[in-house]
């Protein structure tokens, strides 16, 4: 019974996540296709393994990375905390820094395509209406429908067609379609997770292992980890 309950649970997280991602595939399609060109769950491999990617958007006024989550409850945190807070009304979850982990999706494509490296690529951090948000961040942090006026407002060309056309391939190359190994992303993200979870009940940090303190800032409690600042993860408390 109880297994049957966690699967539910962890189903319908995934059902939940696929339907954000949908609700916004179909809005980039409203974008003029002869100046935006939009890939979709990009999966790509890294030098640390692989990493998935929602949304990106090439065109000459700039690289879009979007990361959707489609979260219920009032939604907050700032722009570089470890964590923000999920608040429900029985309860309260931590979620990771959505703008970290877009960074990171960042980072590998910088990583892979050499070309862009050194330019600016902007990150859209998007919810669905389920959620309220309460974000201190320079990111553009906003709602799902939202997403193409955002898109939109950048006016300035940093890349040439020939440029947002060789970018576009390269991804569409290094793009993963592959059944097997996107498989083998999702188990290794899981247990990734589940050792986070394990170090976490122990009150060590994820990250290096080291004990976690608890400790105080302007924006509330948390718990920082003893090797700061070598290790600069928190946890909001």
């Amino acid at each position: 019974m109880v297994i049957s309950f966690v699967f539910i649970r962890v189903y319908k997280a995934k059902i939940k996540g696929y339907i954000g991602e949908k609700q916004v595939s179909k809005r980039l399609r409203k974008l003029n296709k002869r100046k935006y060109k939009v890939l979709n769950n990009v999966l790509l491999k890294t030098a640390n393994g692989s990493t998935q990617i929602d949304h990106v958007v090439i065109s000459i006024y700039g690289v879009f990375v979007i990361e959707t989550k489609n979260y219920k409850g009032i939604i907050k945190g700032n722009e570089y905390d470890e964590n923000w807070s999920q608040i429900l009304i029985n309860k309260n979850e931590n979620l990771r820094n959505p703008i970290k982990q877009n960074n990171g999706h960042i980072k590998a494509i910088k990583d892979l395509i050499p070309e862009i490296r050194y330019k600016k690529i902007k990150s859209i951090i998007l919810f669905s209406k389920r959620a309220r948000l309460n974000v201190n961040a320079v990111t553009d942090v906003t709602y799902i429908n939202k997403v193409n006026k955002i898109i939109k407002s950048y006016k300035t060309k940093e890349y040439t067609i020939e440029e947002v056309e060789r970018i576009f391939k390269k991804l569409e190359e290094l793009n993963v379609n592959s059944f097997k190994e996107r498989k083998a992303h999702v188990k290794n993200v899981k247990r990734t997770v589940k050792n986070a979870e394990k170090k976490l009940k122990k009150n060590r940090c994820p990250r290096c292992g080291g004990k976690l303190k608890k400790k105080k800032s302007k924006y509330g409690k948390f718990k920082g980890c003893k090797n700061y600042p070598n290790c600069t993860f928190k946890l909001n408390t």
